[in-house]
């Protein structure tokens, strides 16, 4: 497999309280991207707990028959971690993150994705793009009951309110999915510093345009572009990496 990744704190907070992470399993890939919440550090902790709590519980579960539910297993178990810092000495109360992984299975003809938040997660197949996740926020909800369009919910005043996170909840309801992966298809993972401002036809062509080794450095510089007022961290995935540009 092929990826790459960038992130940037944008052009407008402090600092990058996004996190992420691509790891090799014995038997796949896991990759995951997290934006964290709740200022005061609070944010910056959530999101690399989630991401550190999530790869170990995988790697050391990733043997178990169902992939699907090792994430979301996983995913639960990150949020517990989550929670416990926040209760503990030097912990920041209600720090929380979104969460959007995929693990890939060792032939890579499958991948399972396990979700909460609005981090998102798309898939390039058959000449177009698809999004698989749905965003947990206001402006998620209002686009699943027809109230908005995808379109609308970039500008939207509620797209940065959160309907689900990591950490911030007792319980938390993990959205899993499972696709099929083709030859050429392409995975790509990225936090709504990019999604708000750079459309999902923006993202695709970008991946016809540039070669490998620049898209990812040139999505989040668009998003830069365009204001930046927030991170941005995308991973682009090659699974079944064959002769490509670059």
């Amino acid at each position: 497999m092929e990826w790459r990744a960038e992130t940037s704190r944008g052009l407008v907070r402090p600092k990058n309280e996004d996190s992420w992470s691509v790891v090799g399993l014995p038997a796949g890939w896991l990759a995951m991207v997290a934006d964290g919440l709740g200022g005061h550090d609070g944010g910056e902790v959530a999101s690399s707990l989630a991401v550190s709590s999530i790869q170990q519980y995988v790697t050391e579960h990733f043997s178990d028959d169902d992939p699907g539910q090792v994430l979301k297993q996983a995913i639960l178990y990150g949020n517990g971690k989550i929670r416990e810092s926040a209760s503990g000495d030097g912990g920041v109360p209600g720090m929380g993150t979104t969460i959007t992984c995929v693990m890939i299975t060792g032939d890579m003809s499958k991948v399972f994705i396990g979700h909460v938040g609005d981090s998102r997660a798309y898939i390039v197949a058959d000449g177009q793009i698809r999004r698989i996740t749905d965003d947990h926020s206001v402006s998620g909800e209002l686009v699943r009951n027809g109230t908005i369009s995808e379109e609308d919910a970039m500008r939207h005043p509620g797209r940065n309110v959160l309907t689900m996170a990591l950490g911030t909840q007792e319980t938390v309801d993990v959205a899993i999915y499972e696709e099929q992966l083709n030859p050429d298809d392409i995975v790509i993972l990225c936090t709504d510093g990019l999604t708000s401002l750079v459309s999902p036809d923006e993202i695709y062509e970008m991946l016809l345009m540039c070669d490998r080794d620049q898209v990812a450095r040139k999505l989040v510089d668009l998003a830069n572009q365009r204001g930046g007022h927030d991170n941005i961290t995308v991973i682009v995935l090659w699974p079944q990496a064959g002769p490509g540009r670059g």
